[in-house]
């Protein structure tokens, strides 16, 4: 029997990268997301991955039909599976916080992947259409390079970098730029911290 291979979300929104990499047949370690909201929707995807993998997929229909709360569906799992989705903003001054969880996730075993994409309102084309000063300035312009640093650390055997067309045209491409650099660097193990 093969091991399943597993990976890290980062940027994880309500969680459908996540989903089909699940449904693919890989193990979530942890998920990152800053949005409250969506932490709920991921802790209530992992209880429903986890009662249905023990079958006991009753409570999570019950949950369905408003027969038991959140909080009591929350309860009919191990609380390392709630400690898996970390409702923190990832940058420079939670990242040690962060990764410490993700380690605590994660154990002995050695991360397969990493998936995510920062979010795109800075790079997309509408996003930068509706901002008087098309998104200059914007500091989820630079949330690529927090997403390489978890390359760094983690040395995965592959990651998933999803982003919107309009990253390529975006401040006349540096962005662009700086991102494929920064993944050129961690593909040939020159990733260096600037």
């Amino acid at each position: 029997m093969s091991k399943k291979m597993n990976f890290i979300d980062l940027f994880a929104g309500a969680g459908g990268l996540s989903e089909g990499f699940i449904q693919a047949g890989f193990e979530p370690i942890a998920h990152v997301e800053i949005e409250k909201s969506a932490c709920n929707t991921l802790k209530t995807r992992a209880a429903y991955h986890y009662l249905k993998s023990n079958r006991k997929h009753k409570t999570y229909v019950s949950y369905l039909k408003g027969e038991i709360s959140r909080e009591e569906l929350y309860k009919s799992v191990p609380n390392e599976i709630l400690e898996s989705v970390i409702n923190v903003p990832i940058g420079d001054e939670n990242n040690k916080t962060i990764q410490k969880q993700i380690d605590k996730c994660l154990g002995n075993k050695k991360v397969d992947l990493i998936i995510g994409g920062p979010p795109c309102q800075a790079y997309s084309l509408v996003g930068r259409s509706r901002s008087k000063t098309k998104m200059e300035g914007d500091p989820r312009n630079y949330l690529f390079v927090q997403y390489a640093e978890y390359l760094e650390k983690y040395q995965p055997k592959m990651f998933v970098f999803e982003n919107v067309l309009g990253l390529k045209s975006a401040q006349k491409g540096i962005y662009f730029y700086e991102l494929t650099t920064s993944e050129r660097k961690f593909l040939t193990g020159k990733f260096i911290k600037q």
